[in-house]
């Protein structure tokens, strides 16, 4: 179900109302299968697993986002609220975020929760609790400053970050809820950079077989404004999982470089 339309919404989690939200959507899925009898004949139907939901949100990256900060935390709450309807959740953890900024434009970021406590509705909303609103501005033409091993003068474009983590429930006998949450290592990354080229060199086609080739690179990825660093990613254990070039008609090449990389939780 996504959450558009004439309605006013908001979404606060663990105490902080989210500024800038583009788009909010959750969804929630029944596992059941058809249970068979001797002979082929439907003999009715079977819970294979809890309720799992799962909630989206695209919004602004502000100044100082805080979204970035829950990776890791197991005890997430909040409430949707959306116009006269209040919808509390509970043991909510992150499943991955994805941040992209071009020279010129917001940056956003954009991330998935699952939900494995409660998720009902609600007559108290606790808007009040929420934290002020940040500052949000746009990249100027210098503000994309990446440190990696393609640099020099070749001017950033845009770049795209995001981890993704790997959450595993553990359930007792009979329980609807998890007793606990864990995030199995290692957090996997990538990085995509785009670069307007000036001095580059592709990488040699069999380097990426090389033994000797670096293989834990690191990256850092950094969006400024007028007030210096407002945002800073780091992708760790990197390597060079592909790269392309163009030209457009005004003869502007074109790079695009995807990293991978992994680190511990």
């Amino acid at each position: 179900m996504a959450l558009e339309g004439s309605h006013e919404e908001h979404i606060i989690i663990n105490g902080t109302l989210l500024q800038g939200v583009q788009n909010v959507s959750f969804q929630q899925n029944v596992s059941e299968s058809a249970v068979s009898m001797l002979g082929n004949d439907f003999a009715g139907k079977t819970l294979d697993g809890p309720t799992q939901v799962t909630a989206s949100i695209d919004k602004f990256l502000l100044n100082s986002d805080f979204v970035t900060q829950l990776t890791g935390l197991t005890d997430i709450s909040g409430q949707f609220e959306y116009g006269d309807n209040l919808v509390d959740f509970s043991q909510a953890v992150l499943n991955s975020y994805a941040v992209s900024s071009s020279v010129g434009q917001l940056p956003q970021i954009s991330f998935d929760l699952s939900i494995y406590g409660s998720l009902s509705g609600s007559s108290a909303p606790i808007r009040s609790s929420s934290l002020n609103e940040d500052n949000i501005q746009n990249v100027p033409e210098s503000g994309l400053i990446v440190t990696f091993d393609k640099g020099g003068p070749n001017a950033v474009q845009s770049f795209n970050f995001s981890e993704t983590f790997d959450v595993q429930p553990i359930y007792g006998l009979g329980q609807e809820t998890p007793a606990h949450l864990s995030i199995i290592g290692p957090i996997t990354q990538e990085v995509q950079i785009t670069i307007e080229v000036q001095n580059y060199e592709p990488e040699e086609t069999f380097s990426f077989l090389s033994g000797s080739k670096d293989r834990n690179r690191t990256i850092e990825l950094k969006i400024s404004g007028d007030s210096g660093v407002l945002n800073t990613f780091s992708l760790e254990n990197g390597c060079l999982a592909s790269e392309s070039m163009s030209a457009g008609v005004s003869d502007t090449i074109i790079a695009e470089l995807t990293y991978k990389g992994y680190k511990k939780v």
